[in-house]
């Protein structure tokens, strides 16, 4: 019995050792050496090539920009012969002075900034609680205004423009500023957008809410809103953005100066009779209309990145810090080291 017992028992080892991991090296032979190393020197040259093509593509969207800035800070003489070399011999930063000054810069910069925070500040009161209702709540009429919603985003400006003005000039809506912001109030694609942000929200935690009592308002508010904070950044950009540009509408629902906006301001800087325009001031003015947008997309360029992936925060491969995090954190980082040392002392 105890004979048995022993040789199952070193039956039951070597089962064990035998069906145990052991890794198998297998050694290469020449030819899938060849072949390993031929596959990895392709895999490099089109690393190679990749990071090539990025920096032509990178240089295509670069150089108008810098060659834009180089051009305003160039001479009368210089300007007009258009040069397209990057390479300046003198510099001369009184054009962004007589830009500012010939154009009445400061007026028209107060009428931009007004009329797009007045649109972004009253178009929110009116998207936002549309998009949780097409996304949350159920009442008559939901499908009809849903349809209506998507024709009108299929429906290019320029068809509405006319009939819009039309109606505009009968109630004398014409040179004030409820006629230029009226129309940009209810924007279809900013309720499309939070519409299916709204939706991505998981419904037990809105019922978890509702548990506790609260209405849709407070939901809205509390829960909604912070959960998709990214989004709001995003379209905050996008809306700015096309305010900011805008030049067509403002031109032709403004007859006086109080209300037109910055890039009319830089087209007026064409307007010279007899003469050739002096590009170096209409390429200041277009820097000076361009250095707010580039400023807030160097601040809001990682939360619109979130938006993109549905609000999740990602670290992207390479991603770092943008210039003004970093200077932060090195600030912060020096003040708690001396407070180390003062508290040491």
């Amino acid at each position: 019995m105890e004979k048995n017992f022993q040789e199952v028992f070193s039956q039951d080892l070597t089962t064990k050792t035998e069906s145990s991991y052991a890794p198998i090296i297998k050694e290469l032979t020449l030819k899938e050496y060849r072949a390993l190393k031929i596959k990895n020197r392709i895999k490099y040259v089109l690393k190679i090539i990749n990071y090539i093509l990025l920096i032509i593509v990178g240089a295509t969207f670069l150089y108008p920009f810098l060659w834009m800035l180089v051009m305003s800070l160039r001479s009368y003489n210089d300007a007009i012969r258009f040069n397209p070399s990057l390479i300046l011999t003198e510099v001369h930063w009184e054009n962004y002075l007589q830009a500012w000054k010939s154009a009445k810069m400061g007026i028209y910069l107060g009428n931009s900034v007004t009329y797009a925070v007045l649109v972004l500040s009253l178009q929110y009161l009116f998207i936002v609680p549309s998009a949780y209702a097409f996304a949350r709540m159920e009442f008559k009429g939901n499908k009809l205004l849903f349809w209506i919603k998507q024709i009108g985003m299929m429906l290019p400006g320029e068809a509405t423009f006319i009939p819009i003005y039309f109606f505009y000039s009968k109630i004398g809506l014409i040179d004030t500023w409820t006629g230029l912001i009226m129309p940009h109030l209810v924007a279809m694609f900013g309720i499309y957008m939070f519409m299916n942000h709204f939706k991505t929200v998981p419904k037990e935690i809105i019922e978890s809410a509702r548990l506790d009592k609260a209405g849709h308002g407070k939901i809205m508010l509390r829960i909604m809103i912070p959960i998709i904070f990214p989004v709001f950044v995003t379209h905050f950009l996008l809306t700015f953005i096309s305010n900011w540009n805008s030049y067509y509408w403002v031109m032709v629902m403004t007859n006086t100066e109080k209300l037109k906006t910055l890039p009319v301001a830089v087209r007026g800087l064409l307007r010279v009779e007899g003469v050739v325009p002096e590009w170096q001031k209409v390429m200041a003015g277009n820097i000076i209309q361009l250095a707010p947008i580039l400023l807030m997309y160097m601040f809001g360029s990682s939360q619109m990145k979130r938006a993109m992936i549905g609000g999740r925060k990602i670290k992207f491969a390479g991603e770092k810090d943008n210039i003004f995090k970093r200077a932060f954190s090195s600030i912060k980082g020096r003040f708690k080291s001396t407070e180390k040392k003062q508290a040491s002392i």
